[in-house]
């Protein structure tokens, strides 16, 4: 059994398609395995939308640790994509207290992998929370002992994550786009397909286990390129505006009052962008076997709604 944490979020909802559409590859005489997978969610409203579809899906509550016995019955394969950046207090403090939460109960019922999604730029000392959130989760699993697999990611472009809805909505709603200091701030931009397919690659390779990998974009640019490439492609003519500082009161304002996104998230989002988000090290990049989507590809494929 996988179960599958966050899978009502921007990540989550489009791996557990991928995860019940396709088998996994087995050995031997029984060259596929069908995957039984679990969905874990706080609010009933997505566990009864799960299920509608045919997905096992319980609730919980991984800060509070409510729900989590219930939904480690059975499972072997525990895949984190859980973070705490919509609820109130400090960020480091309830990541670290959901994702120990859910390690003990793991480790109690048996869970054999855990499998976590963070962040290419986490790090102890750096200048996002949400960064630091993400480095203190990493550890966690890496310290849990269960066989763990880490995976990194940086800009995911794909509908519905947060920052990449930000950059689509400013640029279709506003004439005029700011683009502060984080306009220089180099990325590695990657497409949602290919961070599922990275996570399906895990799930069924054991062999992946006491690693840690980079799933990153073929190309380097900055974020003020990646806002102006969205706009060429989505074929909106745009004043952009270089403006100093960082920006992220503004943008949070603009968050809710423009593009209808939530504030506290957008702001802890938008400071991960004063940081790099590259892959440092390319023996540490994932092992596709193929040339990972180039950004034009990913915006064309949001674009057609894929």
């Amino acid at each position: 059994m996988i179960l599958v944490t966050g899978a009502s979020g921007f990540v989550g909802s489009a791996l557990l398609p991928a995860l019940l559409d396709a088998p996994a590859r087995g050995l031997g005489d029984a060259p596929y395995v069908s995957r039984p997978v679990r969905a874990l969610v706080r609010r009933e409203f997505d566990a009864v939308r799960l299920r509608a579809q045919g997905v096992e899906a319980v609730t919980g509550d991984l800060v509070a640790g409510r729900g989590l016995d219930a939904a480690m019955r059975g499972v072997k394969t525990l895949v984190y994509l859980v973070h705490t950046l919509d609820r109130g207090g400090d960020v480091v403090a309830n990541d670290l207290l959901a994702v120990q939460n859910t390690l003990i109960a793991a480790r109690a019922a048996g869970v054999q992998r855990v499998i976590y999604l963070g962040h290419v730029g986490a790090a102890e000392d750096a200048a996002s929370q949400h960064l630091v959130a993400r480095w203190a989760t990493e550890l966690a699993v890496r310290q849990s002992r269960l066989a763990w697999t880490v995976l990194r990611a940086p800009l995911i472009v794909g509908a519905g994550g947060t920052v990449f809805e930000l950059i689509r909505r400013t640029v279709a709603r506003s004439p005029v786009v700011p683009l502060f200091r984080w306009r220089r701030t180099e990325i590695e931009p990657v497409a949602l397909a290919d961070v599922v397919e990275a996570l399906v690659r895990t799930i069924d390779d054991p062999s992946m286990a006491e690693r840690s990998y980079d799933i990153t974009g073929p190309e380097r640019m900055t974020c003020g390129d990646a806002v102006k490439g969205w706009a060429r492609a989505a074929g909106k003519h745009r004043l952009f505006v270089p403006l100093p500082g960082w920006g992220e009161p503004f943008e949070e304002q603009l968050a809710w009052s423009l593009v209808r996104l939530p504030r506290r998230e957008t702001r802890l989002l938008l400071e991960t962008l004063r940081t790099r988000q590259v892959c440092a090290d390319p023996s540490r990049r994932f092992p596709l076997g193929r040339r990972p989507v180039t950004y034009a590809e990913a915006v064309q494929a949001v674009l057609r709604g894929r």
